[in-house]
């Protein structure tokens, strides 16, 4: 029997999120239909971070090379990483260093090779592609938001639920979101007193005086962070795409609201929005030393003339350990977006990257797939109705408080299943032809090269690993053609570096310092 590990993480500060043991508890059951047994559990509970400070995250990797487990299981793949370019970089150290894949509880099929290039078709055809999906996804939502019933998730601070059962049948309920007072009352006490120029540290210390506890602990200024800039408590807010006015009470006046968001405003500028906003070095994780196979990292410095300069610095020439000389930051960034380029210039390489994302959108449209999800729809719309027999039945509010909180789980369930069964739909009737990959790539290349932003959309996209010498440059791409083939330690680098390489599964280029 394979065997697996589950991965949870819980960030998001929205009202559709699943929590830790309700992402644990549906990777169990993906992992069961599987047959893979379960040997480990990684949960990050941390609201923000960089996948380097996630200890979770940090020792699924680190015991990655036990060769205990060959997959893990997310309840989706963005639970994963925080951004798709650390989700690519760890993805692909797991399947080439140790064989282990990543795969989700309720998308069809992995991030595989052809992946990049697919979602960046999908990004291209953006306009059209998001409206016919939104419509689709939407059209499900009408009735609940026209009703101002409650479409699922958790609600905010200052709410409750209230079930209304529905005559002639049993066991079925509408829900509606009520004021929950004892914390609106909080609510509005905290509008109040930031409109009258109390610092939110000076409302949690009055609030705590008072003997007012948040989750049972004392408040703390970043508590009201979220709460103050929900518009759901002025009684209105956008739900897929919908403007909804009756589905949330109102708890604060529209005018009081927006005066605290004024006042945001300017304290946020008051406390750092004269600051520069941070450099992105676009190949961070992806750039490496040929001479000794270290991370390139960023670094910089202040001319005589007040100029700043920007590199990438070899981690171990930092502690004199290595000679590689620092690249300039804007010119490796610009030679690597060349290489792509150059590559997706040839037409040869355009037919075999193409044949790639064919296959690639035939795997993931398979009936098979979406037959899945619809059976996984089914199961869980089951498991709401009996849910909702046991409410009726439960003899204590204690015991209703705890079913409600798991149909509210299973609602959020019920949501992603849809909105992935609607994404399969659409795109089984993309009907997507090599041609329209051909031209996708012809538009692509029509980009301005300079242009920062299409630099990031190029490296991120269809760049897996740069390593550089003060001599030499060779660009894996994640293109099929130009697709990593192992992750490249120093031997593989010089080795590399010295001799020709097939051009039709990387790029190994001359470059003038």
């Amino acid at each position: 029997m394979e065997s697996c590990v589950i991965y949870a993480r819980f960030s998001s500060h929205g009202q559709n999120e699943q929590s830790i043991e309700a992402q644990v508890r549906i990777c169990r059951e993906f992992a069961e239909s599987k047959g893979f047994k379960n040997i480990n559990i990684y949960t990050d509970k941390a609201k923000t971070g960089t996948n380097d400070a996630r200890p979770g995250f940090q020792r699924m990797i680190a015991d990655a090379n036990s060769g205990a487990f060959q997959y893990i299981i997310v309840y989706m793949f963005d639970r994963f990483a925080r951004n798709r370019r650390d989700s690519i970089m760890y993805k692909e150290m797991l399947k080439e260093k140790y064989g282990i894949r990543v795969l989700s509880a309720l998308e069809p099929i992995a991030e595989d090779e052809g992946g990049e290039f697919y979602e960046m078709f999908l990004e291209w055809n953006a306009e059209k592609y998001s409206k016919r999906l939104s419509k689709r996804v939407r059209d499900g939502l009408d009735t609940s938001v026209a009703n101002g019933t409650f479409c699922g998730g958790y609600l905010v601070y200052g709410y409750k639920i209230d079930l209304e059962p529905i005559s002639g049948k049993p066991g079925k309920f509408i829900k509606r979101v009520a004021i929950k007072e004892e914390e609106a009352e909080i609510i509005r006490f905290v509008f109040e007193q930031y409109d009258l120029g109390k610092s939110k540290k000076e409302i949690a210390d009055t609030l705590n005086e008072k003997g007012y506890r948040y989750k049972g602990k004392p408040f703390k200024g970043r508590t009201f962070d979220n709460w103050m800039v929900n518009r759901k408590y002025t009684g209105e807010f956008e739900f897929g795409g919908r403007l909804c006015n009756n589905m949330y009470p109102q708890i604060i006046d529209k005018g009081l609201f927006e005066r605290v968001q004024e006042r945001l405003k300017k304290n946020q500028y008051f406390l750092g929005g004269m600051n520069k906003a941070k450099l992105t070095y676009l190949l961070s994780g992806k750039l490496f030393c040929a001479h000794c196979g270290s991370e390139m990292v960023s670094d910089g410095g202040v001319g005589k003339q007040g100029y700043e300069y920007h590199y990438y610095t070899c981690k171990k020439k930092r502690r004199g350990k290595c000679d590689k000389r620092r690249e300039h930051k804007d010119a490796i960034e610009l030679y690597v977006v060349n290489c792509v380029c150059d590559f997706l210039s040839d037409p040869a390489n355009v037919e075999v990257a193409a044949t790639d994302v064919l296959n690639y959108y035939e795997k993931r449209t398979d009936v098979s797939n979406l037959k899945s999800i619809q059976t996984k729809i089914a199961n869980a719309q089951r498991e709401v109705e009996a849910l909702a027999d046991s409410f009726v039945k439960a003899k204590s509010r204690l015991l209703q408080e705890t079913i409600e909180k798991k149909m509210e789980e299973y609602e959020i369930l019920l949501n992603d299943l849809k909105y992935q069964e609607a994404l399969l739909e659409l795109e089984r009737g993309y009907k997507i032809t090599k041609k329209d990959i051909i031209d996708f790539v012809a538009e692509l290349l029509k980009g301005d090269r300079n242009d920062k932003e299409y630099q990031q959309k190029i490296v991120d996209n269809l760049v897996s690993q740069v390593f550089v010498s003060d001599d030499h440059t060779v660009v894996y791409f994640n293109i099929k053609g130009g697709k990593t083939v192992d992750l490249v330690d120093l031997d593989d680098t010089n080795t590399v570096l010295k001799t020709s390489l097939d051009f039709r599964m990387q790029t190994s280029t001359s470059r003038q310092e």
